[in-house]
């Protein structure tokens, strides 16, 4: 199965805390698995932005998909958010049964191509 691997990742420096946001799609642009992961005493905006492509290219492995385009920051705005979100939260988690209103949202938006307005 082809599947596309969105990330984003959010990264407060002052609190060296770093969260990840994590979409996995398919070839239709529907939704198979959604990740945060939060990173506490991550040093550096350079070992954040290290940390964030290994941890969304791990995702994408342990779930055993043969075929990934990666597509990194400032592709998808759902990762920007489920990031965002996530530092807020400071939870590792799926998000399969509790996707937010915002993040539902820019999915949808997403899924139709940015035509779904604000």
């Amino acid at each position: 199965m082809n599947v596309k691997v969105n990330f984003d990742a959010t990264f407060d420096k002052q609190h060296k805390k770093l969260c990840i946001g994590i979409v996995i799609r398919n070839s239709s642009g529907q939704l198979l698995k959604v990740k945060v992961y939060n990173n506490e005493y991550i040093l550096t905006t350079f070992a954040a932005k290290a940390l964030t492509c290994v941890q969304a290219i791990r995702f994408g492995v342990e779930l055993s998909f043969l075929r990934v385009e990666v597509k990194g920051r400032q592709t998808n705005k759902v990762t920007y958010i489920i990031a965002k979100e996530g530092l807020n939260e400071d939870v590792n988690t799926y998000l399969a049964n509790g996707l937010t209103n915002s993040v539902v949202w820019a999915v949808e938006d997403d899924r139709q191509g940015g035509r779904g307005g604000s």
